[in-house]
């Protein structure tokens, strides 16, 4: 379920009560962009077809864009995510291949919220996704809203206190993205301990 962002309003208020509605809107929305690239915290998976000519899908979360792909299949045929770097290295003419395949191989992202299979191929794609707040949602997920609400407003709250203007504070301000930056750094090893069970490895994110 997605909640509208001007639910974090009061969160933002609470701190800077003279900000413009639209500022405080973008800022929750930066904050909550961070909260997710930062802790890989959103996740979840999505069903959608590809399609010729260029056997690309788009991801069909509302207000969603795909972060990193963790896992997909198409035609219940398993991909392996890839790079553009890497596509250009081991697979050099995939750009300009045109040949329809009957099995891809590998999933990359060429434009954001998108995905491109290679070689080319068309059917239905399932993908496990980690996913951000697009640049221009007006919504967020519930878990998010319940969950980090506060921290979000805080997040959001220090970004506005601290734009030159009439709404200055520089040391309020601070305080709130110190705070907002150290409740980031919790929250991923939080969601980093509860995928692995144990101890933490570095792992890449490719997208």
């Amino acid at each position: 379920m997605q909640i509208d962002l001007d639910e974090l309003l009061p969160e933002v208020l609470t701190y800077a009560p003279n900000c413009p509605e639209p500022t405080a809107l973008k800022a929750i929305r930066d904050a909550a962009r961070l909260l997710c690239k930062r802790t890989n915290i959103w996740r979840d998976t999505d069903e959608f077809q590809v399609t010729t000519p260029d056997c690309e899908g788009i991801c069909t979360i509302p207000d969603a864009s795909i972060h990193e792909i963790q896992s997909a299949e198409l035609n219940d045929v398993d991909l392996l995510p890839k790079t553009i770097a890497w596509l250009d290295e081991h697979r050099p003419r995939w750009k300009t291949e045109t040949e329809v395949a009957s099995v891809g191989r590998f999933i990359t992202q060429l434009a954001p919220n998108t995905v491109t299979i290679v070689p080319k191929a068309a059917g239905l794609l399932r993908a496990r996704l980690i996913l951000h707040p697009s640049r221009r949602a007006t919504t967020i997920p519930e878990f998010l809203v319940e969950q980090y609400g506060q921290e979000i407003g805080k997040g959001a709250a220090g970004a506005v206190l601290l734009i030159p203007g009439e709404l200055f504070q520089p040391d309020l301000g601070a305080a709130l993205t110190a705070a907002f930056e150290a409740k980031l750094s919790t929250i991923k090893t939080t969601t980093e301990k509860g995928q692995v069970g144990a101890r933490l490895r570095t792992k890449g994110s490719y997208f």
